[in-house]
């Protein structure tokens, strides 16, 4: 609180201001600079201040005793002592804001490192390998599980290559992997789970998975495909050869069995031709014996086809 000392008497202009005990230090302003005038005023001065020693100045002793820890004064030393400076609060600032806060650290418990890239990922987009807890991410799962899928692989293990017990289930992967994998994949398992009881139908434009039947004291022959409805032959799994029986398709090399052929063959047993043992060209009996010579000159058994000598006209085969 600033307090005016009275003016002197002779001159009315001579205001002096004194500051308080909490203000920083003592400040006087006057509007002369006489030497005399300042002389006066620095005496009105110390009679205040002497005036003011006791309750807010201290003496000696009371300075002495300041410097003890149980002094008056220490609690203001302190006080000033803990008063923190602009550069100390900045660096408390940077501190503060290098600490990890609660939410960084559960941001890093919410990521794994992927084994296969090596990146950090969102556990949402973890894949566990069944049976060994591998952990990988979604998308190095799928081009993994993709890749396998196109080498015809039907058991897909893990992908770490030092593992021996894990295996990857067809299930988890519905949502990482193309729908058309994922059903290419799920008729190879089919088909491995099925093993002997399987087979497809012979017509290529086709091909479709079908089962055996179990009751096996049916037999049956002709069977019609339930996807592209054609007859096959169920036994020998070739399209129907109406006529010719599967004794005699069996016969046939692989370049014979096709629908060309087949119809030769049923048109050479209904007119009773048989075929040359040696370039398996047909030939008509038109009368004579049962032996037969072929343009490639090779003797045969009219009858069943066996070779014969020129010199008998005996069939050893049949008999005849």
């Amino acid at each position: 609180m600033d307090m005016e000392a009275p003016a002197a008497a002779d001159d009315p202009h001579f205001p002096i201001y004194v500051s308080s005990a909490e203000d920083d230090g003592i400040t006087f302003l006057g509007d002369s600079f006489d030497p005399e005038e300042m002389q006066m005023q620095e005496a009105i001065l110390l009679s205040i201040e002497s005036s003011r020693a006791p309750a807010d100045i201290p003496t000696s002793s009371s300075a002495s005793s300041s410097a003890s820890p149980s002094g008056p004064d220490v609690a203001g030393t302190s006080e000033k002592s803990t008063e923190e400076s602009p550069r100390d609060r900045k660096g408390k600032r940077k501190l503060l804001e290098d600490e990890p806060s609660g939410s960084g650290k559960r941001r890093k418990r919410n990521r794994f490192r992927c084994a296969i890239c090596m990146e950090k990922v969102q556990v949402s987009e973890q894949f566990i390998v069944s049976h060994c807890s591998h952990a990988f991410c979604n998308g190095c799962v799928g081009r993994y599980v993709a890749t396998k899928i196109g080498e015809n692989v039907e058991s897909i293990g893990c992908p770490d290559p030092e593992c021996t017990e894990g295996f990857v289930e067809i299930e988890p992967c519905r949502d990482i992997i193309p729908q058309e994998l994922f059903d290419r994949w799920s008729v190879t398992l089919c088909e491995q789970s099925l093993g002997n009881e399987k087979y497809y139908c012979p017509f290529k434009d086709c091909s479709a998975l079908l089962i055996k039947d179990n009751d096996r004291t049916v037999k049956i022959r002709d069977t019609e495909c339930p996807h592209c409805h054609r007859m096959f032959c169920a036994r020998c799994r070739v399209p129907w050869h109406d006529g010719i029986k599967c004794k005699e398709l069996r016969k046939l090399g692989d370049d014979e069995k096709g629908e060309t052929d087949l119809m030769l063959k049923k048109l050479a047993n209904k007119k009773k031709w048989q075929r040359c043992p040696s370039c398996k060209m047909y030939v008509s009996k038109i009368d004579g014996c049962l032996l037969m010579k072929c343009r490639c000159k090779q003797y045969f058994c009219y009858h069943c086809a066996a070779p014969m000598s020129k010199a008998l006209h005996y069939c050893k085969n049949c008999n005849r």
